[in-house]
């Protein structure tokens, strides 16, 4: 029998973890406790088991990534998504000679959107029951626009599912915690998971077994991996002394990118552990070896240098040196223009405004806007959906007040960006 690797290891736990919470009558809903770095592996392993070709668990999971925006109408928007599911996998059904003939049962008025989704489920789960044990709806929203709401919609759904064979899955967040409310609440019906994956053990496991580590790239290999993991445990003296093996590493083979990498590691690190100063230097010599990568004529070179930068800058803001952030990002803009990335050139102005807006130089700051706003609303309709122009949008009316044409900014702002453009989130005055 071959030796099981990491990975493998990782998804048996998973495994016997969601096994365990299964085979209690009473749950209705498994409270995952994740790390980020966790995150990948628990969906991975749910994509697993939801592949007839790889699942080995006799249930039936579907994932549901929809947004979490109107707790009235999400419990609808998931039981569209099952239908859609249903009327996909018929074919699929028929051809393997399975009954595809399931009917949605009618829908009676007076019931909650979380009622009528969690009904679907069990009529569903009742048709297939000779091909699965349980009916398994994953809820992971892509956006979350309140959590309180999410907290009581979760509450009030698990509190009203009758059925035994229907079960709900969502991870949370080992930092935040924001669902232990709800497992407190009904202790019986939420059952809490903490995964504890050690992912960054699982890495250095896996650089182990891939061996090489008698050649440079391998010995680098298990420098990186060894020093992520002591930075995830926020241990920053033992990141340091593994970055500084890695760069010396790196440096003598000419690994220029790889050398900013290990910077950036080290950087982070340093950030978390509020040493911002100790990590500008750090972003500091990533982009010197950028831009060495640049000179070579390597084509990560600029890109990298932009990104150093960009780092750079937030660490100034950590130490409040606004001024010298606000420049920093005012020069970067032009590196941004000059790699074609709009997004990017967007942000620069657009922190470079907010430096000069805490520095006290509202003049500079709404000048800066402007060139903001210039770039974001050049941008094509799927670029700007994702950037941060609405809190460039909100700077503008900010620094706005008083000025020539004030009371026309809104709605100008409005017919770029839609009438509900303002951001749903915002820390500081930056996009958080």
């Amino acid at each position: 029998m071959s030796k099981k690797n990491a990975v493998m290891k990782r998804l048996e736990l998973l495994h016997d973890q969601w096994t365990e919470f299964a085979q209690i009558p009473d749950a209705r809903l498994l409270r995952w406790v994740v790390e980020s770095s966790e995150v990948r592996m628990v969906e991975a392993f749910l994509a697993a088991e939801s592949d007839e070709r790889t699942g080995e668990i006799p249930d039936l999971f579907l994932r549901f990534d929809i947004p979490f925006l109107n707790p009235a109408k999400y419990g609808d928007e998931l039981r569209e998504a099952l239908l859609s599911m249903e009327q996909e996998s018929r074919v699929g059904l028929a051809e393997a000679g399975l009954p595809a003939n399931w009917q949605c049962p009618t829908l009676s008025g007076g019931q909650s959107d979380a009622d009528t989704f969690l009904m679907v489920c069990a009529s569903l789960r009742e048709h297939y029951a000779s091909l699965c044990e349980h009916l398994v709806a994953v809820l992971i929203p892509k956006y979350v626009a309140d959590d309180g709401a999410w907290l009581k919609w979760l509450r009030q759904t698990v509190e009203n599912a009758q059925a035994t064979h229907v079960r709900i899955v969502v991870l949370d967040d080992a930092r935040t915690l924001a669902l232990e409310p709800l497992a407190q609440a009904l202790p019986e019906r939420v059952v809490t998971q903490v995964a504890r994956l050690e992912m960054g053990r699982a890495l250095e496991e896996l650089s182990k077994e891939a061996g090489q580590l008698n050649t440079p790239g391998g010995q680098f290999r298990d420098l990186f991996v060894r020093m992520s993991h002591a930075a995830s445990k926020g241990d920053t003296a033992k990141t340091e002394r593994l970055g500084a093996q890695a760069v010396e590493l790196a440096h003598s083979q000419g690994w220029h990118p790889l050398v900013v990498t290990a910077h950036f590691v080290m950087g982070s690190a340093l950030l978390a552990t509020q040493k911002p100063q100790e990590a500008l230097s750090r972003y500091q010599q990533a982009e010197t070896a950028a831009a060495a990568a640049e000179e070579q004529g390597n084509p990560q070179g600029a890109t990298l240098r932009l990104k150093s930068r960009m780092a750079q800058g937030a660490a100034l803001v950590a130490t409040e040196q606004y001024t010298q952030a606000a420049t920093l990002y005012q020069g970067t803009a032009s590196l941004a223009h000059e790699l074609k990335d709009p997004p990017m050139e967007l942000e620069c102005w657009r922190m470079a405004s907010w430096c000069r807006e805490m520095a006290r130089e509202p003049d500079q700051a709404w000048a800066l806007s402007q060139r903001a706003w210039e770039v974001g609303s050049s941008m094509n309709d799927e670029a700007r959906a994702s950037s941060t122009l609405p809190y460039v949008g909100e700077a503008l009316l900010r620094l706005g007040r008083g000025r020539p044409g004030e009371h026309e900014l809104e709605s100008s702002i409005a017919s770029v960006l839609g009438e509900d453009w303002r951001p749903k989130n915002t820390k500081g005055g930056q996009a958080s």
